[in-house]
């Protein structure tokens, strides 16, 4: 999985959809026309308090009651970490459309738990994915927080602490499972995907599917709902989440494949900041803290 650079776009769409449902469908990318913007702006205004239960609230903030601490000029010292991070990456890490000043997803509860566990401050500090890696090359922050995979390419340059693996996703209409299990299930079916995205090439790689390119995945997911599609194959933790937010309409088909880690980024030379963030991950596994924060954004697996 590799993150796209179409994210900016679906964040708007991700109000739109958290809100309006899908009582209405969106033209694929080829033919689409664009008011999500508009759509988006008032949509943000409702919606609920999120749950830590991993119910269908729509409006979800942060699963651990803290509220994260962003400041862009913030420098590494004793007592803090700061990290950085892409904030324009939902549900993972983005700025809540109903309060833009407030960073939330699940990489930020994660990094605010981590911090908790060592008894530090946690500062984060947006940064441009295109130069994340250089800025933690150059002591900018200490960390990387920020659905990176963990690759043999980057582990060149850095190192990682993985925390998750995930990969691409079949989505289906609630019920509707029984003949769709793989990718091999999906020739010559309908079948949307996000233009100039990786489920869009491993649709392509398998070969025999009808795709249908659309401009956002929230849209894909209007036409699956509404039975213009049989199946959406999107990215693994964004197909959880909106499974999670109206568990009555969607289930996944299958098991995920083309898996890939995703870790904490860290220099090579911080092996005593390392051996604590390891420490740390290990204990908000073992009393529960992960699986809550997991349960928050993308329901019980």
């Amino acid at each position: 999985m590799k993150r796209s650079t179409r994210w900016g776009v679906s964040l708007c769409a991700i109000a739109l959809f958290a809100v309006a449902g899908c009582g209405t469908s969106t033209a694929p990318a080829s033919n689409a026309g664009s008011n999500t913007g508009n759509t988006a702006a008032n949509a943000a205004s409702g919606g609920g308090a999120g749950s830590a239960n991993g119910s269908t609230d729509t409006h979800k903030t942060t699963a651990i009651g803290i509220n994260a601490t962003v400041d862009a000029n913030a420098q590494p010292g004793d007592g803090k970490i700061v990290i950085g991070v892409d904030n324009t990456y939902p549900p993972m890490e983005y700025m809540d459309p109903q309060d833009p000043t407030k960073l939330v997803g699940f990489d930020v509860d994660l990094g605010d738990a981590l911090g908790q566990a060592l008894g530090k401050q946690v500062i984060w500090k947006p940064t441009a994915w295109d130069g994340i890696q250089t800025g933690l090359l150059s002591d900018k922050y200490d960390i990387i927080i920020s659905t990176m995979n963990d690759t043999p390419e980057r582990r060149q340059k850095i190192d990682f602490i993985d925390y998750m693996n995930f990969g691409q996703a079949i989505v289906v209409k609630k019920g509707s499972t029984e003949n769709i299990q793989s990718l091999a299930d999906l020739k010559g079916k309908n079948v949307g995907v996000e233009i100039s995205t990786t489920s869009e090439d491993a649709l392509k790689k398998e070969g025999g599917i009808n795709i249908k390119e659309y401009n956002s995945f929230p849209d894909a997911f209007q036409d699956l709902a509404n039975g213009r599609l049989d199946a959406a194959v999107v990215d693994e933790v964004v197909a959880r989440y909106y499974i999670n937010l109206q568990p009555d309409k969607y289930q996944m088909a299958g098991k995920p494949f083309d898996a890939e880690p995703v870790g904490i980024g860290i220099r090579k030379d911080e092996t005593q900041l390392e051996k604590d963030l390891k420490s740390a991950l290990d204990k908000i596994k073992a009393d529960g803290t992960y699986d809550k924060i997991y349960t928050y954004w993308f329901g019980k697996e």
